[in-house]
Order: structure tokens, then C-alpha cells, then sequence
């Protein structure tokens, strides 16, 4: 007996305001739901973020980067005709839709970052903890909310660990893509530091080659920096960290529930607003988007940090915005 379909409208890439984030988030559930259904991809034609869903082992439909037309996706909903539709797209286009699929017993899930959705989908999945994005102004009583960081999904979060004293190791991590360039110029910051601390530079799947190229031969002959490229264990890497340097994306949250202090360094103006609210609630250093003086506020954040008792504060209040039971909350609604 074949499965029945699901149909996820996601987008990655080496692209500027689109990088990694939400593949890495659809390919959480999707491995899941793939036990139960057959799992199908539509993807603007972006090739990066296209080869990495297929050596995923998922079949994907492309269409054009600049296609933002209902019709086109109403079109390939009839050819695969999906019991649901997953969208998780930085922001969300789609209309009429909607109106379709519910007609047609279609359900539909988007997952939201910025209070970005047209159109009434059954369900609205939104983990930020910032306000301005977590506003409906949702004519339709179909849609139903689940909103807050108690939603945010991420696959095999170890145990968080107690932090060491003194710090020890430091983690560089932007990012699937990094394609605001946040990695080298951070690196080139580190490369002057103290010779006691152990820096870990994580490189996303689809980090730029050049780049890469040049951060390893600015490190080469530094035993205390040590680069991983799309490590298997990358949460395992985090949690062991006295300190993470990091864009206000997934990882931010992930540092949350593992309790590790972080240097926030948003690499675009959506993740500006969540650095600055994520501050406010850990008290965690947010350096704003990168700026002539970002190099000297970084090493300032990192000489403050040196304080145990602050990054000792940081760690409980970051735990307590994630408490890690997302993934069986939202696998309850998506199946």
C-alpha cells in the first residue's frame, strides 16, 4: 500500500536573508513524518539548499526564485495530492491557498519566525519570544496559534553541562551558510588572543569555500584554534562551551536551553530584533549588526565574561526560556 503524501514548501541556500535555517528546522521533522508518509519537497532553485535536501535522500520539486504565485503551488498540490502542506519560509507569501486546501481536506502548517503569514493555514507555528513577531491579526478563527519558544524544534539536544570556572573553550558558530561573512571577521579578531583559550570555529554545510580557505590559513600553526566543518556532533561541540559567539538564529536558542553564554552578533535586521530582546531576558552581550567598533565590543564581551558569576546568571536564565520538550509538541500536531 503506498504512503500518503506530505509536501514541504521550504527554501535554503548560500542567499542572503535565507541560509539554512529553515531546511535545518523542516529536515527535523521530516525525518520523522518519512516512517509514516511520503515526503516531497518544493524549493525555489536555490542549488545549494536543493542538493542538500535531496542527499538527504528527499525528492524535490523546484521552482523559480522569483515565483511567489499560489497558483504554482496549488498546481503541484494537485499532482501530488498531499494529505498536508508544511511551510517554513522566512517570511510567508501564500493567499488563496489556503482557501484550496482547506476545500480540498487539505491541512496546512506554517512554521513562522517574523508574524509574517498571509492567508489563514490551519496552524501558525511560531517559537520567537520577541512580541512584534509573535502579532496575528488573523481574520479567520481556523487558524490556530502555538506560539513561544516551548516551540522550538531541534533534534537530539544533549544534556546541558555545568560551565567551567575560568574559560576554556569558545565556540565561533553563524550559521549554516554565514553569508554575511560574520565567521572571518571574527576569527581575524580571536587570531590576537590569549593562547589559554581553546577556539572551536564550527563552519556551517554550505560555508563559502573561499572563505573557508582563508580561515584555515590564517589558523594554520595555532594549535588553540580548531575547525569543524558541518560536525555530526555539532550540539555535543556546543554544550561542552564556556562561551559561544553566534548570530541570533537557531543556534541562540540552542545555546538557551544548554545554558551557554553567548556574544550575540545578528547578521541581519530580524535577528538585530531577537538579539535585543534575548538580551534583555539573559542579560547576554549583544554586539548589534556588524559595525567598525563590533571587533572592539567583541573583545570587551569577552573580557566581562571572564566574570564566573555573570556567565554563572546567564546560564539559568538561558535555561529557562527552552525547556527541550518541543519536538513532541509539534510532532503531535504534524502527524
Amino acid at each position: 500500500m503506498s504512503k500518503d503524501k506530505i509536501i514541504y514548501r521550504v527554501d535554503g541556500g548560500r542567499v542572503w536573508g535565507v541560509s539554512m535555517g529553515h531546511v535545518k528546522r523542516a529536515m527535523i521533522s521530516a525525518m520523522h513524518l518519512a516512517n509514516l508518509y511520503e515526503v516531497v519537497f518544493i524549493m525555489k532553485d536555490y542549488k545549494d539548499g536543493i542538493s542538500y535536501v535531496k542527499d538527504s535522500g528527499f525528492a524535490v520539486e523546484t521552482i523559480g526564485i522569483n515565483d511567489d504565485r499560489d497558483e504554482t503551488i496549488v498546481e503541484l498540490i494537485k499532482k501530488h495530492d498531499p494529505i498536508k502542506v508544511i511551510f517554513d519560509l522566512r517570511s510567508n507569501p501564500y493567499n488563496s491557498l489556503f482557501d484550496f486546501a482547506r476545500d480540498n481536506n487539505i491541512k496546512t502548517i506554517v512554521f513562522d519566525i517574523l508574524g509574517d503569514c498571509c492567508g489563514s493555514p490551519d496552524i501558525i507555528i511560531n517559537d520567537s519570544f520577541v512580541p512584534e513577531f509573535t502579532s496575528y491579526s488573523l481574520e479567520s478563527k481556523k487558524t490556530s496559534l502555538y506560539i513561544g519558544p516551548e516551540y522550538f524544534l531541534s533534534e537530539g539536544l544533549p544534556s546541558p553541562e555545568e560551565l567551567n570556572e575560568k574559560i576554556t573553550n569558545v565556540a565561533v558558530t553563524m550559521g549554516g551558510s554565514d553569508p554575511a561573512g560574520l565567521t572571518k571577521k571574527i576569527v581575524e579578531i580571536l587570531i590576537e588572543s590569549s593562547e589559554s583559550k581553546q577556539y572551536n570555529i564550527i563552519l556551517g554545510p554550505l560555508f563559502c569555500d573561499i572563505s573557508e580557505q582563508y580561515i584555515r590559513e590564517i589558523c594554520r600553526g595555532k594549535k588553540n584554534f580548531i575547525i569543524y566543518k558541518n560536525p555530526t556532533n555539532f550540539l555535543e561541540i556546543l554544550a561542552l562551551q564556556d562561551l559561544v559567539i553566534c548570530a541570533a538564529g537557531r543556534t541562540l536558542y540552542e545555546c538557551a536551553y544548554l545554558g551557554r553564554p553567548t556574544i550575540v552578533v545578528p547578521s541581519i535586521e530580524h535577528e538585530r530584533v531577537t538579539a535585543v530582546k534575548y538580551s534583555e531576558l539573559t542579560k547576554s552581550h549583544n554586539v548589534g549588526l556588524w559595525q567598525d567598533d563590533t571587533p572592539l565590543k567583541i573583545k570587551k564581551s569577552i573580557s566581562r565574561y571572564e566574570n564566573f558569576q555573570l556567565r554563572e546568571e546567564l546560564h539559568f536564565l538561558g535555561r529557562s526560556l527552552i525547556d527541550g520538550n518541543a519536538n513532541d509538541r509539534i510532532m503531535k500536531l504534524l502527524n
